[in-house]
């Protein structure tokens, strides 16, 4: 990006894009498995307790969840399956809510479920369901000053791909 341009945008930020009031935008980003699973990669600390997340976007808001706990290769991998149960309600509950699907191994993944308390800051489980607060990450990622003009974010699934479909205007 040229550097005069970069100066310009960061003049309008620290501004609070007083320039663009009134301006308003929706996308929708389809992030293939691929993808998604590069930037899971690049954004777990080395110190996380989970090693080799994958996760794979199912149909109907669904995903496949495969990790490993620690770094023994004793443990074998566990593999749950994650449901959408309640989308984000900005500004009030920028918090996305994944339900454990119930399966013949529950009993076994809810142990899992709580060993998994050792996630990031603004991702916590709490009995069968992982909470992730998205104002939390996007803080966390020095984006939050761009969470507030947010006015929607909604997070789906498609076989192979998840789909972030996000709503904002410049107030």
């Amino acid at each position: 990006m040229d550097e005069r341009f970069a100066r310009l945008l960061r003049r309008q930020l620290a501004d609070g894009f007083s320039d663009l009031r009134g301006a308003e935008a929706s996308v929708t980003i389809p992030l293939t498995e691929k993808l998604l699973n590069e930037i899971l990669a690049e954004s777990l600390p080395h110190s996380a307790a989970i090693r080799d997340l994958h996760v794979a976007p199912l149909a109907s808001d669904r995903f496949t969840v495969r990790a490993r706990l620690g770094s023994s290769t004793l443990l074998p991998p566990f593999k749950l399956t994650l449901a959408i149960d309640r989308q984000p309600d900005l500004p009030a509950s920028p918090v996305l809510i994944l339900r454990l699907e119930a399966t013949g191994l529950m009993a076994l993944a809810r142990p899992v479920l709580r060993m998994l308390n050792a996630l990031p800051e603004g991702i916590r489980v709490k009995d069968d369901r992982i909470h992730v607060d998205l104002r939390a990450l996007a803080d966390r990622y020095r984006l939050a000053m761009y969470f507030d003009h947010l006015d929607e974010v909604r997070v789906n699934s498609v076989e192979g791909s998840l789909v972030l479909a996000v709503r904002g205007r410049i107030r």
